[in-house]
């Protein structure tokens, strides 16, 4: 396990970042913008059944019960920027970043290609990514914990809570996918809103998103202002740091590979365990102004949750935990102390 950071955002910003640190705005809901150095991140290192090792990158803070925090796409830990302090004062607070994503690895990324060479159908689907969070649990030696799930981790966390119940205390998910959203998601008058994930598909998808940093930038610049509430949410720091992860060697590939292994032709789908309902208690957030995960689908929580909390939030989208972190951090302290 190390304590090292990945490469500092000192580094790459200068004196800049003394300015930066300091500037406030209501878009910050009135936050000091926190650095992701200035955060204390971890690895520790999983073996995957099939051979290879998988470096799992996280930050940790804080004391008392285990609480993880898994993000989505287009994400990585540092979606929780606004969370993991506040949560920390009453729980241990690991905010992980996915395989794929992030500073953990990419399975079968080859630096002399610059791609990824492994299967996406077979190492980048949920129930490997399940085994992954349970490997690092046990890592931890972590035997029960709270659980967040948002977007894609979502998914993750639906099927962790049935195939390791035993590990959950209780369950929080965040504009989840669920069981049968997949039609709704991919039907063709929803295509206006989904149609990047065909595009995720192609070969030249990430060729044409690496092209240059500002093409980057420019994509998953959109996706958090076209999904949030607030399309002016996202302060051009923000941008900038989100920009520095997805500029990572094989991170916007990475990510695509989800979309790949799990919505292509060739995806495994579901199992009949998921579809099988759960005691675990379990609340669920929901941005009423998401477009990518419409409030909507929210009909479909209780028949898979029977011990639910549904809180629906208004004056924010898919980026629950940035667009509404007071809602947020209230909602799940309070869910998982009582």
């Amino acid at each position: 396990m190390s304590d090292t950071p990945p490469k500092s955002y000192r580094d790459l910003y200068g004196g800049k970042w003394e300015a930066l640190r300091t500037r406030k705005s209501d878009t910050l809901h009135g936050r000091t913008l926190l650095r992701p150095e200035e955060f204390k991140h971890q690895t520790v290192t999983t073996r995957d059944p099939r051979g290879y090792d998988v470096k799992i990158h996280y930050v940790r803070e804080g004391s008392g019960e285990p609480l993880f925090l898994f993000h989505g796409w287009p994400g990585f830990w540092y979606d929780y920027w606004m969370n993991i302090k506040e949560l920390a004062k009453r729980f241990d607070v690991i905010a992980v970043d996915l395989r794929g994503y992030g500073d953990t690895d990419k399975p079968g990324y080859d630096p002399a290609t610059k791609r990824i060479q492994l299967d996406p159908v077979q190492h980048y689907d949920l129930d490997t990514t399940v085994d992954d969070a349970m490997r690092l649990a046990k890592a931890l030696g972590i035997e029960r914990a709270y659980w967040v799930g948002h977007d894609w981790s979502s998914l993750v966390m639906h099927k962790f809570v049935r195939r390791y119940p035993e590990m959950v205390k209780k369950l929080v998910l965040v504009n989840p996918f669920l069981p049968g959203a997949e039609t709704r998601y991919l039907a063709p008058t929803f295509h206006e809103h989904s149609y990047y994930a065909s595009f995720h598909g192609t070969p030249l998808a990430v060729e044409l998103v690496e092209s240059s940093r500002e093409a980057t930038k420019i994509y998953f610049r959109w996706f958090f202002q076209w999904w949030s509430a607030d399309k002016n949410l996202w302060t051009p720091e923000e941008i900038e740091i989100i920009t520095d992860n997805f500029v990572k060697p094989g991170n916007v590939e990475g990510g695509f590979h989800w979309y790949r292994a799990n919505l292509s032709p060739a995806a495994k789908g579901w199992e009949p365990r998921d579809y099988t309902p759960t005691h675990i208690p379990t609340l669920v957030l929901w941005g009423e102004g998401d477009t990518c995960v419409v409030i909507n689908w929210s009909d479909l929580a209780p028949q898979f949750y029977l011990n639910l909390k549904y809180v629906p939030v208004r004056n924010a989208g898919h980026f629950l935990m940035r667009e509404a972190p007071d809602v947020f951090n209230r909602e799940v302290e309070a869910f998982f102390q009582s």
